[in-house]
């Protein structure tokens, strides 16, 4: 449990006014916001006409500049929305007038310590906390019933009055626009107004920026995604400030006299099957001038499902998000930490970032970075790996490449799956998955010129110039497709590593547009690899089943028949630095199997036994398959998800391929009843889509597992073995 929100003692207005220096709070680290520049290159925002899209005889043309700017920037200028100028100016007005008034009359509204509704300015929620240079004043609008009129100012006289007109106009504008958007990707008129409901939730933020002394080192507002469905900005009418995303360049907002500017967020983002895109923004600040501005959010109806559209999905464009209800809320809102729920449904690594902002700061949460260079990159630059690659010493054991050497068991797969031979081998399998958790398979029906082939597509990939294989990047949010780490938080330390993720099964999963047509044989040989391969995966959840005296098909049956398969093509650089850096952290695999064809000259890959490290040998045309952490679970810990890691080498590229075999995520998986005893209680909870919870402990660094371990039969168990030993200390005094 995060601590307590704090309040900030004194409002940024405060400082402002009695020319304080900011406190260090509030100064972005490096380049953590990119640059902090208010003269960044102007964004072309397109302007639409809403009197000509509400028209018969007009719409069709501004239809096609709606659905372009939202499929571009994600964002466009209003104008003819049927407000008047001065009403617009009446708006800014009660604003300005508000954050005029003497402290002691705004803190009659001010927000409580663990609120956002009411007066005030960000919640500190930690000490690393970085602060936006702004004071704010937010209000639910609707449902009616929601409202907190306790906090709606009573002066200006005029500000309640003049807010409900303004917020009534808004709601007739959003239905509109819901309905075009969802004509302009030829859906049925009211698809998105019935997902967004008849009891939506409004919000007002009235923003006040005061001057800034070091505007280069301090933000107004973070970088941060809106979680609305859509949002409406009144700028301020002389000072800019808000810039927008895209292709990792920021841009300025121009102002346009009275016009509205309109972004959508994410949840039609969502319905729109990505189609539509949740902007990155952010507010820079100005030394000299102050800036107002109001913004409202349009949330949908937190009893409705948030999905995709039917009519978006098909074959070629699959559901790219989960249906998810109470969006907003989908957060750690007591805590303020807010957790990234709804992610790709076709990825099964999903990611759940941590992004620790306060609710204050926007509603909503950050969206994932990416780096802006690929380790490949760094290393043909010769440039020194940032900070964020090093690990202090001592924290993953000595980063050595000269470790002792694991002695894995070798396993014949012909003899493995013979009923006359399979007898030595189930044995030498038992034993192997028992203790280490891997083996080497031998004699496994693929030809040695064949691994040659798919070690060699992989090296032809990752040679290709760095605009080839930039048509086959992974989006910002997803791990699909090429790329490197996520950078989730400030602290996470990053893989030495870039790779190609991709999934091949279910084919129906498959997004095509990430598997690389060069070099040409690519597709077909990664076809024809992972049907092999699935041939062995039967063969050995067989054999596991076999070695533990269960039905053949015991684990086979929970595996299923949608089962993934996931391939990670893996380029590891020379690394400047492989005693402070790693290639991958340590981690045991959420997988059930894990294949994997490594490098044929350069080691790399370590295996943690007894709290030591031991280098994994290579045996030339070997496969190296090792048991993930839902094998671990079906066996009630009688096999060993093991963790393993891949330490780096100052001279030698090294390339593998890591092929992932997970149950289907629709299937329940749990210790399998026979391997439950008084003697060996359930070890592990049931658990559906374990993929699902893997890659925040993953990234964090730790054992996923620990989420679905049913501690007190594990303590149940161990006291077991504690009264167990001490009998048999007994018997040997008498």
């Amino acid at each position: 449990m995060a601590a307590k929100a704090e309040l900030i003692s004194n409002s940024v207005q405060e400082m402002a006014i009695k020319g304080k220096e900011p406190p260090v709070k509030y100064f972005y680290k490096g380049n953590d916001g990119g640059v902090l520049d208010a003269s960044v290159p102007l964004i072309e925002v397109p302007v639409v006409d809403l009197g000509l899209l509400t028209s018969e005889s007009t719409s069709a043309q501004e239809l096609e500049k709606l659905k372009l700017a939202l499929g571009s920037w994600g964002c466009f200028q209003v104008i003819n929305h049927g407000m008047t100028s001065s009403f617009l100016d009446k708006i800014r007005g009660v604003s300005k007038q508000f954050f005029a008034f003497p402290m002691e009359e705004k803190q009659k509204y001010s927000r409580e310590a663990d609120s956002i509704e009411g007066y005030g300015n960000d919640m500190i929620i930690s000490e690393r906390q970085t602060i936006d240079w702004t004071d704010r004043l937010y209000l639910t609008i609707s449902p009616d019933d929601q409202r907190k009129l306790k906090f709606w100012p009573e002066n200006p006289k005029e500000f309640r009055e003049t807010l409900h007109e303004y917020t009534w106009k808004l709601q007739e504008i959003n239905e509109i626009l819901l309905r075009a958007m969802a004509r302009s990707l030829n859906l049925e008129e009211s698809c998105f107004l019935d997902q967004y409901g008849e009891q939506p939730l409004v919000t007002a933020r009235f923003n006040f920026y005061p001057p800034c002394p070091p505007p280069d080192r301090i933000l107004g507002v973070k970088p941060h995604a809106d979680a609305s469905a859509i949002t409406y900005l009144l700028q301020d009418k002389e000072v800019e400030g808000l810039q927008f995303l895209k292709d990792n360049e920021w841009f300025r907002v121009p102002i346009i006299q009275h016009a509205l500017l309109i972004n959508v967020g994410d949840q039609v983002e969502i319905m729109s099957n990505g189609i539509f895109k949740s902007p990155v923004h952010r507010v820079v600040t100005n030394r000299e001038r102050e800036r107002n501005t109001l913004a409202v959010f349009c949330i949908p109806e937190s009893d409705k499902e948030i999905k995709p559209a039917d009519g978006l999905i098909s074959e070629i464009t699959p559901s790219l998000y989960k249906k998810v209800k109470d969006y907003v809320s989908s957060f750690t809102t007591d805590t303020y930490v807010w957790i990234e729920q709804v992610v790709t449904s076709e990825l099964e690594l999903q990611t759940t970032p941590c992004v620790c902002i306060s609710m204050a700061d926007n509603l909503f949460p950050t969206k994932i970075e990416s780096q802006s260079k690929s380790v490949q990159e760094l290393v043909m630059y010769s440039e020194e790996p940032p900070e964020r690659y090093f690990y202090e010493d001592g924290v993953n054991g000595v980063l050595d490449s000269s470790l002792p050497v694991l002695e894995i068991p070798v396993i014949d797969i012909v003899r493995l799956a013979s009923p006359s031979t399979r007898g030595e081998e189930v044995e030498k399998l038992h034993s192997a998955l028992s203790s280490c958790g891997c083996f080497m398979s031998i004699n496994h029906g693929i030809t040695g010129s064949f691994l040659d082939q798919v070690c060699s597509i992989t090296k032809q990939f990752f040679a290709l110039p760095m605009e080839e294989k930039m048509k086959c990047s992974r989006e910002v949010d997803s791990s699909e497709g090429y790329g490197n780490d996520m950078i989730l938080s400030e602290d996470q330390i990053l893989d030495w590593t870039d790779r190609l993720y991709l999934k091949v099964s279910p084919e129906d999963k498959r997004k095509f547009m990430l598997w690389p047509q060069k070099p040409e044989t690519f597709r077909e040989i990664l076809q024809e690899y992972t049907t092999k391969l699935k041939l062995i995966v039967e063969v050995v959840l067989k054999a596991m089943a076999r070695s533990l005296k269960l039905e053949d098909n015991c684990f086979l049956d929970k595996y299923g028949e949608r089962a993934i398969m996931l391939a990670r093509f893996n380029f590891f650089p020379p690394c400047p630095r492989p005693d402070r850096t790693l290639g991958l952290k340590p981690h045991a695999d959420g997988s059930a199997i894990t294949i994997v064809l490594q490098d044929k000259e350069v080691e790399g890959l370590q295996f943690l036994k007894d709290d030591q490290w031991f280098r994994v040998p290579i045996l030339p045309h070997a496969l190296l398959i090792n048991v993930g952490d839902q094998t671990e679970i079906m066996s009630n810990g009688l096999f060993k998800s093991p963790v393993h890691r891949v330490v780096t080498n100052s001279e030698r590229e090294r390339t593998s391929v890591a092929v992932f075999c997970l149950p289907d995520p629709d299937n329940d998986i749990e210790p399998v009843d026979r391997l439950v005893s008084e003697t060996r209680p359930r070890l592990y909870k049931k658990v559906q889509d374990y993929e699902g919870i893997y890659f925040q402990y993953y990234q964090k660094g730790k054992r996923p597992l620990e989420a679905v371990t049913n501690k007190a039969d594990v303590e149940k168990k161990k006291l077991t073995m504690q009264l167990t030993a001490g009998a048999a200390e007994k018997l040997k005094l008498l």
